[in-house]
């Protein structure tokens, strides 16, 4: 969280501070618990990925079905890998949101 501290003067030299806080807004931070649903990455659809796993935008959902359109079914939750837009670290984030034929994401080594 971050603060924001304005001096305002008005009539006869008063001072009065404003205290704006606020917290910053978009990617949960390392280490925070993200909330979402498994999804099966050889069957699911882009709303699915969207609506379901936490971190994945539209752009890298789409980038995901596209791939699997391109080079077949999912062999290993590692090959995510090989998407553009994914990460090592993105993976191990939300490795746990994704299932692979009855294969769950504890599985994965990445």
């Amino acid at each position: 969280m971050k603060s924001s501290i304005k001096r305002l003067t008005l009539n006869g030299g008063l001072l009065f501070l404003s205290v704006c806080l606020f917290s910053s807004v978009g990617m949960p931070e390392e280490g925070e618990k993200l909330v979402g649903k498994t999804v099966n990455i050889n069957t699911a659809e882009v709303e699915e990925f969207v609506e379901n796993v936490p971190l994945v935008t539209q752009e890298l959902a789409e980038a995901i079905v596209e791939y699997r359109e391109e080079t077949g079914d999912f062999q290993v939750i590692e090959e995510l890998l090989q998407v553009e837009g994914f990460d090592r670290a993105l993976l191990r984030r939300i490795k746990d949101f994704f299932i692979l034929e009855g294969i769950g994401g504890d599985e994965c080594t990445c």
